[in-house]
């Protein structure tokens, strides 16, 4: 039974398939009807006004049941003339076919009775004639009729065989043969009918797959077609936000670009905080806000405006632009339709989006050039800070170039070699006497000349290689340090990956251990922003060391916001003053007002303090008088070499400026 079962789809397919082929072949019989019925009339009124005329009798009077059937066949020949080319419902047809049968019929039958009463009451060449009449019309209105076998039959059945057998009991020998003449071309017409309307069959069958196989393959063509656009469309789209995605976002760069006398811009959006949403509440979560940016993106797409999510948590924008203002002022829009907070389960996330964006100089530029620039406007942005949105500049450009340039640099496996150390000395202000030397790193690379740490130091650490190169450079440190008088300390800058660093600590007090330097003369520098990198890391690094005798200096003091808190969480042993503070002190009333105020705070809580960047003799007196007691600056000493740091710590002139005691400023 389940066999039967599984066959039923294609049984009734059959069946529905062949019932399709027998309405195909009643219409194809119905239009070859159209074609021939009218001829066969035509025949069959010749053939009577031939038996009118040899009968020797008026068969066609006014009254005569000859001139009626004359008159039905003329009707029918000019009905069937009126159909010639008319179409109809299947249904119609099949009424019109069984008319033929029940029409014929009647026709055969009268002309058969015709024929026989002629032939009855004429003469010997009479009735030759009337057997010549009446077979031609038997004959020609069988084949007019060949498309439709049933009808076809007729005029042999009801005229020619019942002729033929009057025929055979003449005593006339002519006769008789003519009888055996008309039954044996009978039986050949109906044998050709046959044949032929086999031949007719299956030709409409034929025709009749070849159409339905032709729809079929337009069917499955339309479906492939509508599959390949389907594709297309799934491959086009991002599926999470419905957006375009990177390769739709291409095409249409593509398109935009084939389209001159326009000048396009494109927007770069990298949302701020979304990371930490997706990891804290799930990716679901993560998923339900990349909707709701998207659904908020999609109400600045309009006209030209084409938006899509390239990945991640990245969109673009491209849409037509006439000026750098708009382009700026549509990029500050989609950062700002994000900065209302966000709705989801129940819970409200603020996230922010940096947005680079950058204008095709020309329609000549092509756009994906203008995609680079808007990346490289985005990692400004970043840069910048979250929420920033930045217009592409040349300069973005050339610092881009230059970064790149410096990360290559890195890579080159002499790098350590490269970086050199120079030693700037931290001095007692009161006396004048060495203190320390603060170790800093120098680079001049052949090609891209003197590279400031502020420069390098982030690289290498997005590089993942500050580590390795923080650690050669104090083991260098130490090494020349370790040459010092026991009374000159040396003083090291900590960067924020390797302070927030598990075992960061660990690895520094092994570095000195090796070059057998002691704990207490080293002091570790740290800032503000490495401390926000990870407090709670870099508060166990910095307790771990201090617990050995290092020194933890607390470095650009007052250039942040939260300094103050710092000082009540980690013990510092001194902090030194941002040089931002000491210029501001020589050159108004308030400066001076805030660096008094930021020495007693330091007094307040217990840390001496190192004033930076000491350029004059005003500068050092403002010092002196308010109460700091180090300091450093090129107004003091410039950083030095190894060797020249050792001869300076081993001189018994003091190579420093001496700045005799004025009275104190502002007196």
């Amino acid at each position: 039974m389940p066999g039967r079962l599984d066959h039923k789809p294609e049984v009734h397919a059959a069946t529905s398939n062949g019932a399709e082929r027998d309405r195909a072949l009643s219409e194809e019989r119905y239009y070859a009807l159209q074609r021939h019925i009218p001829l066969m009339y035509g025949s069959l009124l010749i053939n009577l006004l031939g038996l009118h005329v040899v009968s020797g009798k008026a068969i066609l009077g006014p009254r005569s049941p000859a001139t009626a059937l004359g008159l039905l066949v003329l009707f029918r020949l000019v009905h069937w003339l009126g159909k010639r080319g008319e179409l109809l419902a299947i249904d119609k047809i099949e009424s019109e076919l069984r008319k033929v049968v029940l029409i014929g019929g009647v026709f055969c039958a009268s002309f058969c009775v015709l024929s026989l009463l002629l032939f009855q009451h004429a003469s010997a060449e009479q009735r030759s004639y009337i057997v010549l009449f009446s077979g031609l019309a038997a004959i020609s209105c069988s084949y007019g009729l060949s498309s439709h076998p049933r009808a076809a039959r007729l005029p042999i059945y009801l005229v020619a065989v019942p002729l033929a057998g009057r025929l055979l009991f003449e005593d006339n020998v002519a006769h008789l043969g003519m009888g055996i003449s008309l039954f044996v071309l009978s039986a050949i017409t109906m044998r050709s009918l046959a044949a032929q309307d086999r031949v007719f069959t299956r030709l409409v069958h034929s025709r009749f797959d070849v159409e339905a196989e032709r729809e079929r393959a337009v069917v499955a063509e339309e479906a492939a077609q509508a599959e390949k656009l389907r594709a297309n469309e799934l491959a086009e789209t991002d599926s999470l936000t419905g957006l375009s995605n990177r390769r739709a976002f291409l095409r249409a760069v593509t398109a935009a670009t084939a389209r001159k006398g326009t000048v396009q811009a494109v927007a770069l959006l990298d949302l701020d905080g979304f990371k930490p949403i997706n990891d804290t509440y799930g990716h679901g979560t993560g998923d339900s806000l990349l909707i709701q940016v998207s659904e908020r993106l999609k109400s600045l797409a309009v006209g030209q405006a084409h938006v899509a999510r390239l990945g991640g948590d990245e969109f673009a924008f491209l849409f037509e632009c006439p000026t750098a203002t708009f382009a700026l002022s549509f990029g500050r829009r989609a950062a700002d339709v994000l900065a209302s907070p966000f709705e989801l389960d129940g819970r409200v996330l603020s996230i922010t989006a940096c947005c680079g964006v950058a204008l095709q100089e020309d329609d000549a530029e092509p756009l994906e050039q203008t995609i680079r620039k808007a990346d490289i406007a985005l990692y400004s942005a970043k840069r910048s800070g979250r929420a920033s949105v930045e217009l592409f500049s040349a300069v973005m450009d050339a610092e881009l170039q230059r970064s790149t340039a410096i990360e290559q640099a890195m890579r080159a496996p002499d790098i350590r070699d490269n970086i050199r150390l120079a030693y700037q000395p931290i001095l007692d202000l009161e006396t004048m006497e060495l203190r320390s030397f603060e170790a800093l790193a120098r680079w001049r690379h052949s090609e891209l000349g003197w590279i400031p740490p502020s420069e390098f130091i982030p690289i290498t650490e997005r590089m993942n290689l500050i580590e390795g190169l923080t650690e050669g450079l104090l083991e260098r440190a130490a090494e020349d340090a370790g040459n010092w008088p026991n009374r000159v300390q040396l003083s090291f800058n900590l960067s924020a990956v390797q302070l927030c660093s598990e075992g960061s600590a660990e690895n520094i007090l092994s570095i000195l251990e090796r070059q057998g330097f002691s704990p207490s003369r080293l002091c570790i520098e740290v800032t503000e922003t490495a401390l926000l990198a990870d407090f709670n890391a870099a508060r166990r690094n910095l307790a771990r060391l201090r617990a050995h005798g290092v020194g933890i200096v607390l470095d650009d003091f007052g250039a942040g916001f939260a300094s103050i808190s710092y000082l009540r969480e980690i013990r510092f042993d001194s902090v030194k003053l941002d040089g931002s503070l000491v210029t501001a002190a020589s050159a108004n009333g308030a400066g001076l007002a805030l660096l008094r105020g930021v020495l007693g705070l330091c007094e307040a809580v217990g840390v001496t303090c190192v004033a930076e960047h000491i350029e004059t003799d005003l500068q050092l007196r403002i010092l002196r008088d308010l109460g700091c007691r180090f300091g450093q600056g090129f107004g003091l000493a410039r950083p030095m070499d190894s060797a020249a740091a050792f001869a300076t710590t081993r001189s018994k002139v003091i190579p420093f400026r001496n700045i005799r005691r004025t009275a104190k400023f502002g007196s």
